[in-house]
């Protein structure tokens, strides 16, 4: 994946140009934490902040191994059996070094497992932004800059998010934040409007494994849909569905919705003759014969019910609730016809 507009900013980085925030949009496949952690090296050798070489080395060195006193991490954490009040970044700094200096390239899911979250969502609040913001202000340990990066920044709630924003609108000097996102439109505008963008040429993971999983779940949820209007009984199999989902992680619920938003996709591309992804599919789903049940007529419906389901699970709802509610909504859409054949 392409570098040029890192390295374009790492080089006027280098020549003392140096913005108050950056935001470096990618994910774990795009290395977007290597790719921080390689500006942060290129903003701590920076002549912007006057020191003399051999105290920029030391900087560096203290970098290689997450240790710099100067550099704060921040990223989503929630309780757990090891943290059970008030949890903070700071708790979890050990599980991020460990994590980062084997593979920087790590995915949400990762993140939670290594720190115990389990079925919980993270998130970064307002007592962490209170925290930087405290940071933010007082002098550095070496008498250079002071780096904050925030992982996954689409994690922080509304009041955090504003907190961090009236500091960005009046940042100390020597600070630099950088902000690390999969996806700029959860956050606020007002932030991201004062960031200069880095894009790393991110894309969804392709994990053929939880693809084929997803692909196996879909085609059973859709037969199980089906088979309710001919079958009352066959509402049991739509509650062992939900049931069946909803002992996966959070996360791989909100990417089963991502993933039947792709499949809705492709088959009304398909039905329409935009566009042919069929052979994408190398399981048990066949685009061809389910294409004929989207159309116009639902496609809008489907795709309201994905984006609230998957909001609804962010939200922390009861995942059997939510999955049961929108595979009997799916029972009534699937049926509907398209409106030249009403």
């Amino acid at each position: 994946m392409s570098q040029v507009e890192l390295n374009n900013v790492k080089k006027a980085v280098g020549q003392g140009k140096v913005a108050n925030t950056y935001l470096i949009l990618g994910n774990s496949q795009s290395d977007a934490i290597g790719s921080a952690l390689s500006l942060v090296e290129a903003i701590l050798k920076s002549p912007a902040w006057g020191q003399e070489i051999a105290q920029q080395q030391l900087s560096v060195e203290r970098l290689k191994g997450l240790a710099n006193a100067d550099i704060h991490y921040y990223y989503p954490v929630n309780t757990t059996p090891e943290f059970k009040k008030s949890p903070s970044s700071s708790d979890f700094i050990n599980h991020w070094r460990e994590m980062v200096l084997n593979d920087s390239r790590i995915s949400i899911t990762d993140w939670y497992k290594k720190i115990g979250l389990g079925n919980k969502q993270g998130a970064i609040n307002k007592d962490e932004a209170e925290k930087i913001s405290k940071l933010a202000h007082l002098k550095s340990y070496e008498g250079g800059v002071k780096i904050f990066v925030i992982w996954m920044a689409e994690k922080m709630n509304l009041t955090a998010s504003n907190k961090l924003l009236k500091l960005l609108e009046e940042p100390p000097k020597k600070t630099v934040f950088i902000l690390i996102s999969e996806n700029e439109k959860r956050m606020l505008k007002t932030i991201t409007s004062r960031c200069q963008k880095i894009y790393i040429g991110w894309q969804k993971p392709d994990n053929q494994e939880l693809k084929s999983d997803f692909e196996s779940l879909f085609v059973e949820w859709v037969r199980a849909a089906f088979r309710v209007k001919g079958k009352k009984s066959a509402i049991n199999d739509l509650i062992a569905f939900s049931e069946k989902l909803s002992k996966k992680t959070r996360e791989e619920q909100k990417e089963f919705f991502i993933f039947c938003s792709e499949v809705f996709r492709d088959s009304i591309s398909f039905g329409y003759k935009f566009s042919d992804r069929s052979t994408k599919y190398k399981g048990d789903l066949d685009l061809k014969k389910f294409a004929p049940f989207v159309h116009e007529e639902n496609i809008l419906s489907f795709y309201n019910e994905l984006q609230k389901g998957y909001e609804d699970i962010e939200r922390n709802g009861n995942p059997k609730i939510i999955f049961l509610d929108i595979s009997i909504k799916l029972t009534r859409l699937l049926h509907l016809k398209p409106a030249e054949n009403v």
